[in-house]
């Protein structure tokens, strides 16, 4: 299947989720507003590297994991299995209730799918955001094309940026996370 990852590429991610997994993908569920009793969707979850961050703060709330992949989402599985308050989806695009997450995230996912995809699975997870809730992503820095078509997208579908920085991730080089809520 052409969206599986091999297998080198899964045990790549398990030695970077083991030695820098608190510098990467905690450092990123921490700066989700996260207060224990939310819905969030982990789109693109890949092995379940910032939801086992993101997990640990969902107290009462509830934690769905998406992706395209059998493989990441196994991973993930076993990445979260002292955890019960998580749902698994495997899916080529979002087809998302309307507003039912309070937080939509997305880590290093959004640069990997092409401007007419975007198109459409941007709007998808803004419109699967409750009003006021959160839509957060880092993506590379050096994606600025990108970069730019999700800008463009989430102002276009009613989100306000609320805050963004550039950080500096070990392996991954620069990056842009930012937050926005929906109006």
């Amino acid at each position: 299947m052409k969206n599986e990852p091999t297998f080198l590429e899964i045990l790549l991610t398990k030695i970077a989720f083991y030695f820098y997994g608190k510098s990467v993908y905690k450092s990123f569920a921490d700066r989700l507003p996260l207060n224990g009793g939310e819905r969030v969707l982990d789109f693109g979850c890949g092995m379940g590297t910032v939801a086992y961050y993101a997990a640990k703060k969902l107290t009462h709330g509830h934690l769905t994991c998406m992706d395209i992949s059998g493989r990441w989402l196994n991973a993930c599985r076993s990445t979260l299995r002292d955890y019960e308050n998580i749902s698994y989806i495997l899916c080529e695009s979002p087809d998302l209730e309307d507003e039912c997450f309070d937080i939509v995230y997305c880590h290093f996912v959004l640069h990997d799918i092409s401007k007419s995809e975007l198109e459409k699975t941007v709007p998808a997870l803004i419109n699967s955001l409750r009003t006021g809730g959160v839509f957060a992503f880092r993506e590379p820095l050096n994606e600025a094309d990108k970069l730019k078509v999700i800008k463009d997208l989430t102002e276009k579908n009613r989100l306000i940026l609320k805050e963004s920085r550039v950080t500096d991730i070990p392996l991954m080089g620069n990056a842009l996370e930012s937050l926005y809520v929906k109006q």
